[in-house]
């Protein structure tokens, strides 16, 4: 069996790399000879190709059995993910374990193209017949507030997705821990895994979770979905379908209300289900830790930076 490994640096393949850089019958897939030095030592092999150039990826999912999808939200995604995932099964995997999004479910909720490019690309590897596909749904990332880690230092943290919707917010490596328990079972779970943390918080609340940790006030304010908002993240470079992009999401975030938790309350009984598939001693799979927040992540970027 080879497992390939795309994204293998991103905020989730980094914690499944650093659960399978033991293996030798694991394959990531880098860009860049930055890239690999970002993984470290590894057993298995590194390859280095581009996964939007159509003859690397051929190479790359030769003789892969098992592979784990995930690409950036870009202009480029759905061609990427579509021709890596079609490219996978013309090669012979069987196994697709594919990173996508909760879909939003509230009244007055908009298509947006951060959960829309997912929907597209499992559509697509339904269509095509992968035998084996899981699609992770997970809301949205707890580390995500890590770029913000020194304003959270400060006492503020800004967010646009408004005051009064409340989220499962979750761990990347949580879901890093279900990721890896589908790819490595006998008999996968298999469908779509909807994955959060074991509450829904709203942002004034998670600012609160993160001032008692700091043991300091930090309090939420809201960034609004203005012009001026937009051109902050043109002046970064971020392209404007990009920007249309994340202002749905936004939008969709302060919509919705109350998001639900995950299937079977998260994380924890997702991952545990997958494990009992696999052949694999239980020893060798403990199980997850099922965090309830990242404000130790906090503390400890903003010791390393801000303090």
């Amino acid at each position: 069996m080879t497992i390939l490994i795309t994204t293998p640096n991103g905020g989730v393949g980094r914690h499944l790399t650093e659960a399978l850089r033991g293996r030798e019958d694991v394959r990531f897939l880098v860009r860049s000879e930055a890239g690999a030095r970002a993984l470290g030592e590894v057993r298995g092999e590194v390859f280095r190709g581009d996964a939007a150039d159509a003859d690397d990826v051929r190479r790359a999912v030769a003789g892969v059995e098992r592979l784990y999808l995930a690409h950036p939200f870009s202009v480029d995604q759905i061609a990427v993910e579509t021709g890596l995932g079609l490219a996978a099964l013309e090669a012979g995997v069987r196994r697709i374990v594919k990173l996508g999004a909760r879909a939003f479910t509230g009244a007055g909720t908009v298509p947006d193209a951060v959960t829309g490019n997912h929907d597209v690309i499992a559509g697509r590897l339904r269509g095509a017949g992968v035998p084996e596909l899981t699609v992770l749904r997970p809301d949205r990332f707890l580390q995500n507030f890590l770029t913000a880690a020194a304003a959270i230092a400060g006492g503020t943290l800004a967010d646009p997705a408004g005051p009064a919707g409340a989220r499962g917010y979750v761990d990347v490596r949580d879901i890093a821990e279900v990721a890896l328990a589908e790819l490595l079972a006998d008999r996968p779970v298999g469908g779509d895994i909807e994955i959060s943390g074991p509450h829904a918080l709203t942002l004034p609340e998670l600012a609160i979770r993160f001032g008692a940790a700091l043991g300091r006030r930090v309090r939420y304010v809201d960034v609004p979905l203005d012009d001026a908002w937009r051109e902050d993240l043109a002046r970064r470079g971020v392209p404007a379908p990009v920007v249309d992009g994340l202002r749905d999401l936004y939008t969709n975030y302060r919509r919705e209300g109350v998001a639900g938790l995950g299937t079977a309350s998260g994380v924890c009984s997702a991952a545990r289900r997958a494990r009992r598939r696999t052949s694999r001693p239980t020893s060798s799979h403990p199980p997850p830790p099922c965090r309830k927040t990242v404000p130790a992540l906090i503390w400890s970027s903003v010791n390393r930076r801000a303090i």
